[in-house]
């Protein structure tokens, strides 16, 4: 390359942090470039002011010898490679925000991240930027990206409760008992628009079908009961046992969940509450109580476990799902959910006078493409009728 061009980044490619140097992806071949401590010092000094004469004198330095072969070498294999150009013209640039968007559903992860990372970089006070590297971040796993992303974002949009519970695990602090109700409103309120068809058709959603074959075995052929369904969402669950029941509750503390929950026309009566809060001012007995995956944002399990044991009638069962975990007793993860350990759950049963009637862990549903385990269990109060 002639000493005095002025070589800089070629439109469509972006750059963030790797471990070892940048991340390059083009857009235009589609290709990601891994750089190492010198490809990455060369094409940030490539901004089309420096002359290749110019970029080798403040490289040079840094290099042991032939540093003059070495940067030739390197600049030589970056335009190669289409990442530099020396045109006297660029091309209109490309919105790395909308590729971001477009290879995320595409499935290509990690040159999303690359360009939602630019995206951020450009439009710094752009707290949806930050929202979505977070996100991304999360997906591969980088935890130190999605912390700063999300701790970025939050100070732009303070009053976001869903991702203040999230920092609370990419900070590694101790988890509280609970995930915050603004949090769970929040999270739901989003999530209500597309929530069966996500559930269902893409992350493969099997609590409320496992649940229900749970009910069927330990019931028998016994019809005409009284059930609860806590954290009922939608009524994926409670669709599959409303034809044993006799009379059927609902209670969630979304309100956006209830409106499709109502929509199915199979709950004799609808809650709008949290929970344990409900539990403990609850007057009413139950030969069923059904918890379909809503006690993954409990990490206390006794402020739940405790008041069903008195609102169960004699040989009433609390049938509920859970993410299994290897953490005892409970663990909260970057996604914002608890994973609960297998032993810890007899031990809560026993001192609530509960017996285990049925445990055993499957697969829940999916991912990020990989396979989540979960836990069906079932509880059976001891009480004699």
């Amino acid at each position: 390359m002639d000493s005095t061009a002025r070589p800089r980044r070629a439109p469509g490619v972006f750059l963030c942090p790797g471990e070892e140097g940048l991340l390059a992806y083009d857009a235009v071949t589609g290709g990601i470039h891994r750089l190492n401590a010198l490809a990455s010092l060369i094409i940030e000094l490539c901004n089309g002011q420096r002359s290749v004469a110019q970029i080798r004198d403040i490289a040079a330095p840094l290099l042991q010898e032939s540093a003059d072969e070495a940067v030739e070498r390197c600049l030589k294999d970056a335009h190669q490679a289409g990442l530099l150009t020396t045109a006297p013209s660029a091309m209109p640039d490309q919105d790395p925000a909308a590729l971001a968007r477009a290879l995320k559903h595409a499935g290509k992860i990690e040159a999303a991240f690359i360009c939602q990372f630019s995206a951020a970089e450009r439009e710094p006070d752009d707290p949806r930027h930050w929202a979505a590297l977070g996100e991304i971040s999360h997906i591969l796993g980088r935890r130190a990206h999605a912390r700063a992303a999300y701790e970025r974002y939050l100070e732009l949009k303070p009053q976001d409760a869903e991702v203040r519970h999230l920092l609370i695990a990419l900070r590694d602090e101790p988890p509280p008992p609970r995930a915050d109700n603004a949090a769970i409103e929040q999270l739901y309120t989003r999530f209500s628009p597309f929530y069966d068809a996500n559930m269902l058709e893409e992350l493969d959603y099997q609590a409320p079908t496992r649940l229900a074959g749970l009910v069927d075995r330990l019931m028998d052929e016994r019809v005409g009961f009284d059930a609860l369904d806590l954290g009922c969402g939608s009524g994926l669950a409670g669709a599959k046992i409303r034809a044993r029941c006799a009379h059927l509750t609902g209670i969630d503390l979304s309100a956006q969940m209830l409106a499709l929950a109502r929509e199915r026309e199979i709950y004799d009566r609808l809650e709008n509450a949290e929970i344990s809060a409900w539990l403990e001012r609850c007057d009413n007995t139950f030969d069923l109580i059904l918890a379909c995956d809503s006690l993954i944002y409990f990490g206390d399990l006794r402020p739940v476990i405790h008041p069903v044991a008195a609102l169960l009638r004699p040989g009433g069962h609390f049938v509920f799902s859970l993410e299994r975990g290897d953490q005892a007793p409970f663990k909260l993860h970057d996604n914002g959910r608890y994973s609960h350990h297998p032993e810890t759950i007899g031990e809560i049963a026993a001192v609530a006078g509960l017996d285990v009637a049925h445990m055993e862990q499957g697969y829940l549903r999916m991912e990020y493409g990989a396979p989540v385990t979960g836990l069906f269990i079932a509880l059976r109060s001891a009480r004699l009728g």
